[in-house]
């Protein structure tokens, strides 16, 4: 009898463990679950009208803009999932920065920088009818550029999934997305407002050293190359370096032409900042931006606006330097940025002409009613991989980032004859519990030309051998006899998760993991983005943009009540309640203003626009968050 008691209970321990492991997964599951069982919907509804007819004197023209939407502090932050914190402040502001672009007789363009970290269908269509009855540009003509900061606003996407997934907390945020869409549309109205006479350049240089491919293993099976072997150098290697600039110069009142701002893509994920910050954050391109405002924008007729956003990043993180990633590190490769692409455009210069063709072409496709010839083996629906939930390269978390199957690099092995082929299925079949159009569906194609540029701006995160393949076959469909040069704009106007190749695939990295409808997706991506491009050559102009469009999204407040959004009280000061005179900003390598004095202005005019909270607890938190010049 005393030799069966340690075996019982050993038992019971092991029915211990299976009980904690059974109640953690049904927490696990049930705080999945909550937001779509409690959550009211919100209904959006969307008819957009014609836009002005377009008017012009024969010249081309072009008019920039720039908005701050850095959106009230308390708010749930994109990019980082449940790691990210609420915001508590800033450390940049978020800017909105419009380009108006009208070639005589043909299709007014807006361009959109947003210091966001995705675009969103619905706030296309919400700016796009907002902007009609104040200017020219059809919503075909409408494009929602990001930096991808993993600093910024969530609440605000077309899926539930993403709302939901995406940020720290859960639900579309009604008040968010109406702050969004009011000021960027009132960038974009600026931006024709300030339409002149223009001239305008184009051209491209390599930038190295600056960004590194995150998970050079998985790009490696795109050419047959060791994983293996695969060391730092070649992470350096395996990167789009491509810096591509539209500079633009305007026409001023005493007949001059002066520069008047500049349009950068280049692929670098806006991770420099760690997950786990509090404030808002546009990463390393506030620096890239503000390098090149401050070169050039001196002793100018109006404000300089240079707008960058990404290209081909998804695999191309910001090489910064080890142990030392944060505000400092966004801060040294964002200014290194900045200055490449100054020398870029004082290059241009010798090029600038009054010469500006544009032409635009957009379909929007719901790949749910896909028929099956056009899918090109895009799975029927999107599936999560485990390895997602083990975050990307560089952003770990123990233990969950080493665990097996979310580990990186635990393909499926057996089994693997379905459509979503090697992807270890997150959760399992319970995934299918989620209805299918809980994940993004209703992705914008679009392809936009500006003189010998064509933008392919997409709602995928693009990895470098993705984009080299989209870059290719839209190439093909281009007339012969022009230096084409072709960009392909990661996460624009929406976000459908990542689109790798199938090796990479393959390899069940975090990118892999990503790729919510299958192996194929960049085969589908590379297929409709050629046909329309070749649509846009062959008849000048597509406009399969639906004019209605509705969304039901499930919903949570997280705007303070009773606060208006910030910005739309910029300019006004408000007396701090504390007796007060100065604050002074903490030291340390988090705080960009170390040791300067924050003054009482500068102060007043931070509460004045920090509206989540009471001018007393503005002066003791925003002390160490705002930086005056």
């Amino acid at each position: 009898m005393q030799l069966s008691k340690p075996r019982r209970s050993g038992r019971r321990r092991l029915a211990m463990v299976f009980l904690v492991l059974f109640g953690v997964l049904a927490a696990a599951l049930l705080h999945t679950a909550w937001p779509f069982l409690t959550y009211p919907r919100e209904t959006l509804s969307f008819q957009v009208p014609e836009p002005l007819p377009a008017t012009g004197s024969g010249q081309p023209l072009a008019g920039v803009a720039e908005v701050d939407i850095t959106p009230a502090i308390g708010l749930p932050k994109f990019g980082y999932s449940a790691w990210a914190k609420n915001a508590d402040g800033f450390r940049t502001r978020l800017k909105a920065r419009a380009f108006y672009l009208h070639g005589p007789g043909q299709t007014p363009l807006a361009l959109v920088q947003l210091d966001l970290g995705a675009g969103s269908l619905p706030l296309h269509y919400a700016v796009a009818e907002r902007i009609a009855a104040a200017t020219d540009v059809p919503a075909r003509g409408l494009s929602l550029l990001v930096t991808h900061t993993h600093s910024g606003p969530g609440q605000y996407l077309g899926s539930d999934f993403y709302n939901t997934f995406g940020a720290n907390s859960a639900g579309f945020d009604p008040e968010l997305f109406r702050f969004l869409s009011e000021r960027i549309s009132e960038a974009v109205i600026r931006a024709y407002n300030n339409r002149r006479p223009a001239r305008l350049a184009s051209g491209q240089r390599d930038v190295w050293g600056l960004t590194r491919n995150r998970s050079v293993q998985a790009w490696a099976r795109n050419h047959n190359l060791d994983p293996e072997k695969m060391g730092e150098d070649d992470a350096l290697r395996a990167v789009n370096p491509r810096m591509t600039m539209l500079r633009i110069d305007l026409q001023a009142d005493d007949g001059r032409y002066y520069p008047a701002g500049a349009l950068t893509l280049f692929s670098i994920h806006g991770t420099a900042i760690p997950a786990f910050t509090r404030p808002y954050h546009a990463d390393v391109w506030h620096w890239l931006a503000r390098g090149l405002s401050e070169d050039f924008g001196k002793d100018l007729p109006w404000p300089f606006v240079h707008g960058a956003f990404q290209a081909t990043h998804a695999d191309n993180n910001p090489a910064w330097h080890p142990d030392h990633r944060g505000d400092l590190e966004a801060r040294r490769i964002g200014q290194a940025l900045g200055d490449q692409a100054g020398e870029l455009f004082q290059r241009l210069e010798s090029d600038l002409a009054p010469r500006l063709r544009t032409a635009a072409a957009s379909r929007l496709i719901d790949v749910l009613q896909l028929p099956e010839e056009q899918r090109h083996g895009l799975c029927q629906r999107a599936v999560v991989g485990a390895a997602t939930m083990g975050a990307a390269n560089g952003d770990e978390v123990f233990p969950i980032s080493y665990l097996p199957f979310l580990q990186e690099g635990w393909p499926r092995t057996v089994f693997t004859d379905g459509c979503q082929a090697e992807k270890q299925w997150a959760l399992s079949k319970l995934q299918l519990l989620m209805s299918a159009d809980t994940f993004p569906h209703r992705a914008l194609f679009q392809v936009l030309r500006i003189n010998d540029l064509v933008l392919v701006p997409l709602p995928w995160e693009i990895t470098l051998e993705s984009g080299n393949r989209i870059r290719g076959q839209v190439l093909d469909t281009l007339p012969a006899g022009t230096d084409w040069r072709v960009e392909i704009s990661s996460l624009a106007n929406g976000f459908f998760g990542y689109a790798v190749s199938e090796a990479e695939y393959g390899a069940q990295y975090y990118e892999g993991g990503h790729t919510l409808y299958g192996p194929h997706t960049l085969d589908f991506l590379a297929a409709q983005s050629a046909r329309l491009s070749n649509d846009l050559m062959r008849t000048g102009g597509v406009d399969d943009y639906p004019k209605e469009s509705r969304f039901e999204l499930l919903s949570h407040r997280y705007w303070p009540d009773g606060e208006p959004a910030l910005g739309r009280g910029a300019g006004k000061s408000r007396r701090p309640s504390t007796g007060a005179k100065r604050a002074v900003a903490p030291t340390g390598p988090g705080v960009l203003s170390a040791n300067r004095p924050v003054t009482c202005a500068c102060m007043n005019r931070c509460c004045g626009l920090f509206a989540a909270t009471t001018v007393a607890r503005c002066w003791t938190t925003t002390a160490a968050i705002c930086a005056c010049d």
